[in-house]
């Protein structure tokens, strides 16, 4: 070979070293902004979903005459937040506080009225002489807090209100939980880790945060699940120090092979598929305590207002096999 097309070889193939060098920095920057990009909207996915606006009207517009009811504080077991709720003794009984109370746990973006259903459980459950507990949440309502964390620092609020009851004496002797959405799901881990709640009523759970985040995030966000569903998952336990994943319902319930639990979840849900309690229902086998109903073309927690005869029918056998008839002080 010529020295001058040893050179011009040398020459091509340097240029070709040169644009093929060209083409990989071009493509890592892309890469890399693509990755920012993506990382930038995961943060703000994040950061909108535990920083909702809060929802501060907690007036049950109802006569304390009629229904009297007392505004209470007490502190969640994690971080020393206080929760601020309401109380309504149950009625008919001399005056004597009844010792079977039902706390009610609301969902996302909501507070102790969960939209207008807890008036109607007060409305039912009262006069039958249960006591309720309905209270704000921690970041929500008028609770101290400021990250909503859908369940795992939630649960901690409602361990909070069961060591409440605890302290009022016989209020706290058969407590039962009826948890909406979020609700639910955090009532059911709680009661995995408390002796002291005797049964739970879930309406509407999903079976895991991080798989809920993942599946349902083109619904709230209208974002694909991919990559976004991962990538905001990853950035809430790296930023915000949330495992979503270890939020799950359908582990808890393994813990409760003998509590009672009812699952209530409409087919017609949009936001949470009726398939999650399904699921989180394969997981009570060999709870003979556990029931589940999926009431037909009812959608995300309209349950008790689609099908309110049912509901409550369902609702009144259920507390009273398991927490049994309200009973009163000595």
């Amino acid at each position: 070979m010529s020295q001058t097309s040893s050179l011009q070889s040398n020459t091509t193939s340097r240029v070709r070293t040169r644009k093929l060098r060209k083409i990989l920095i071009g493509t890592g920057v892309l890469l890399l902004l693509l990755a920012a990009f993506v990382f930038f909207i995961s943060y703000k996915v994040m950061d909108t979903l535990m920083h909702h606006p809060r929802d501060t009207n907690v007036s049950y517009e109802m006569n304390p005459d009629k229904t009297p009811y007392e505004k209470v504080e007490f502190k969640s077991l994690r971080n020393n937040l206080t929760i601020r709720g309401t109380f309504f003794p149950g009625s008919n009984l001399s005056d004597k506080t009844s010792d079977r109370t039902i706390i009610v746990v609301h969902g996302y973006t909501s507070n102790r009225l969960v939209k207008g259903r807890t008036r109607s459980l007060v409305e039912h459950l009262v006069p039958k002489g249960y006591n309720v507990l309905a209270f704000d949440l921690s970041s929500q309502g008028e609770s101290d807090g400021d990250l909503i964390t859908l369940g795992f620092n939630e649960k901690y609020d409602v361990l909070g209100a069961v060591s409440y009851l605890k302290s009022r004496g016989s209020a706290g002797d058969n407590i039962g939980v009826i948890g909406f959405s979020m609700g639910a799901a955090t009532s059911l881990i709680a009661a995995s880790e408390s002796d002291d709640i005797k049964a739970v009523i879930a309406d509407s759970p999903f079976r895991n945060a991080g798989l809920f985040l993942r599946e349902g995030l083109s619904f709230f966000s209208g974002l694909p699940s991919f990559p976004f569903g991962w990538t905001s998952i990853w950035v809430g336990n790296w930023i915000f120090k949330v495992d979503f994943d270890s939020v799950s319902p359908m582990d808890a319930v393994k813990k409760m092979p003998n509590k009672p639990i009812m699952l209530i979840h409409g087919t017609g849900d949009p936001q949470i598929s009726y398939k999650n309690s399904e699921i989180i229902f394969s997981s009570l086998k060999g709870n003979s305590h556990a029931e589940a109903w999926y009431p037909a073309n009812t959608e995300h927690i309209d349950a008790i207002n689609h099908y309110p005869t049912e509901y409550f029918q369902r609702v009144d056998r259920f507390l009273d096999k398991y927490i049994g008839s309200p009973a009163i002080e000595n």
